[in-house]
């Protein structure tokens, strides 16, 4: 993203012009405007200047695997419900979450688990 600092205030300066050439029987809504409107850059540009122009809000990265590939089946209960690489996702549950498929070897069950 460009730095938008120079171009917020070239903005301003052209509703400084604005409002000073605006018609004398609309002055005072044209000046309350300019007002309005300068008070809005004015904040925008000190939230540029605070935020640097290509930083993003932190994201966590999603976890290559789990900790232990393999579970115990809620179904057979057998220590063989493996998760599958490369099936992370987003939990739709939970924001910041993050779920992996499993599959069982004995008995086939598949589901999405917690993986954190």
């Amino acid at each position: 993203m460009a730095d938008t600092t120079p171009r917020l205030k070239r903005i301003k300066e052209q509703i400084r012009e604005l409002a000073s050439l605006a018609a004398s029987d609309q002055a005072e809504a044209a000046r309350r405007l300019a007002e309005e409107l300068n008070a809005e850059l004015d904040q925008a540009l000190q939230e540029s200047t605070t935020r640097p122009a290509n930083a993003a809000p932190p994201r966590h990265s999603p976890p290559k695997a789990p900790r232990d590939d393999v579970a115990r089946c809620p179904i057979c209960s057998l220590r063989s419900f493996r998760f599958q690489k490369g099936t992370v996702r987003e939990s739709p549950k939970e924001e910041g979450r993050y779920e992996g498929f499993y599959r069982c070897q004995s008995c086939a069950h598949e589901a999405w688990c917690d993986i954190g």
